[in-house]
């Protein structure tokens, strides 16, 4: 029993991986997408907006399923789901393949999302979920370093043309198109989504509990939450957190190509895997600052100190904005778990629906590119990146309204 317990424990960890992955490579790839197929900001802004749309489509509908199949049939349905989005990419890279399949694999991840919490719950238990909740942030954490790095690899060796390839990459040349050498992250991540697929149907998961502690969500309990103006708020806070995070995430590499001269292939994507890698240490030290500060002081600080980063990665020198832009990253790392913990201790039941509601608000990694995108083609892209003290100074604002019924000094 212990041993199948550390096998689950290990595959969260590994799905965990893979999602950061394919949060992480969509940001690297921004500066070829655009070369590749010839488009402007705002146009380009719409491939993160078709992924973190489908944020407000699948979450319910995942709640739901959850609640009357098993862990492994929606985890098998929406890891089927995410390799069909990426081959369907790899197979054709055109622009509006491109758009369908981020559409695709953002909706598999969303289901995914709300899969995983409650099944690492009954797996580790509740007195355990924070602890492994924040070692899935980890691994989530070095996918996304990792994912800029496998790209440029990736990319780099096969437009070398003095490397006599190996029999796989020979092959996957032959997949390719022409200058689109980029494409062959997609099929890597097929391959790692396979293996995933066939490992879930290997392991055994945990049945689930019949008897639930809360009432079963329905319609009336989401017009009643709907209806307080606090649920709107923090649905909000965290809409504009995700806005900041991928907003930042998918310019960056953009924004040192064109204002400083960074090749996006070496340079920029290592910048970029610095910023995720940073998002995820930062959950150790901002747990540590948790242990001993109320939250909502922590939240304010660190929402000043972003957009002091911030602002010295926009308008300071080269060698300095290498610096303060992904470093950004680490003020931002704990800023998501601390607005839902003080939303979840805001209201004493429907804590299940409100968690369900309230992860919907992903789908603000959809706008904030595509408000950035818009504004770098009319303003150019250093004024742009202005748009992201917007969301920071609302997230500021939620450390003084917060009125949580738990003074929680944890997450």
């Amino acid at each position: 029993m212990k041993s199948r317990i550390i096998v689950l424990i290990v595959l969260v960890n590994l799905i965990y991986f893979q999602i950061g992955l394919l949060y992480s490579i969509l940001s690297a790839l921004i500066p070829e997408i655009i070369s590749g197929y010839n488009l402007s900001y705002g146009v380009a802004a719409t491939l993160p907006f078709a992924f973190y749309i489908a944020f407000a489509f699948f979450c319910i509908p995942a709640g739901l399923a959850n609640e009357k199949f098993t862990y492994k049939s929606v985890l098998l349905f929406s890891f089927t789901l995410a390799l069909i989005g990426a081959l369907l990419f790899g197979i054709f890279p055109t622009y509006g393949a491109s758009i369908t399949s981020l559409f695709i694999i953002g909706g598999a991840l969303a289901i995914v999302q709300v899969t995983i919490v409650p099944l690492l719950r009954d797996i580790c238990g509740a007195e355990n979920l924070a602890f492994h909740a924040s070692l899935t942030q980890l691994f989530y954490g070095i996918g996304a370093f990792s994912s800029p790095h496998i790209y440029s690899y990736l990319t780099t060796y096969l437009q070398d043309k003095t490397n006599t390839k190996s029999f796989v990459f020979s092959h996957l040349l032959e997949l390719i198109p022409a200058n689109f050498e980029w494409v062959s992250a997609y099929w890597l991540f097929s391959l790692i989504l396979l293996t995933i697929i066939i490992v879930i149907v290997v392991v055994k998961f945990p049945k689930k509990d019949k008897i639930k502690n809360e009432e079963i969500a329905n319609r009336s309990v989401y017009l009643k939450l709907l209806r307080n103006k606090y649920v709107i708020l923090y649905f909000i806070a965290l809409a504009a957190y995700a806005s900041c995070e991928q907003g930042i995430a998918v310019w960056m590499s953009k924004f040192f190509q064109d204002i400083h001269g960074f090749d996006p292939l070496i340079t920029g994507a290592s910048i970029l895997s610095w910023y995720w890698i940073l998002i995820s240490g930062g959950c150790i030290v901002g747990m540590l600052l948790l242990k001993v500060f109320d939250s909502r002081k922590v939240l304010g600080s660190l929402a000043v100190l972003a957009m002091v980063s911030a602002s010295l990665g926009i308008y300071k020198s080269a060698g300095i904005s290498k610096i303060a832009f992904p470093a950004v990253g680490v003020f931002l790392s704990v800023m998501w778990p601390i607005i839902i913990s003080l939303a979840l201790n805001s209201f004493k039941k429907h804590h299940e629906a409100l968690t369900g509601f309230l992860y919907m608000a992903t789908v603000g990694g959809a706008f904030g590119p595509l408000i950035m995108g818009s504004l770098s083609d009319a303003i150019g892209i250093r004024l742009s990146m202005n748009y992201i003290f917007l969301p920071l100074i609302f997230i500021l604002g939620v450390s003084f309204w917060a009125k949580p019924l738990v003074q929680n000094k944890t997450i």
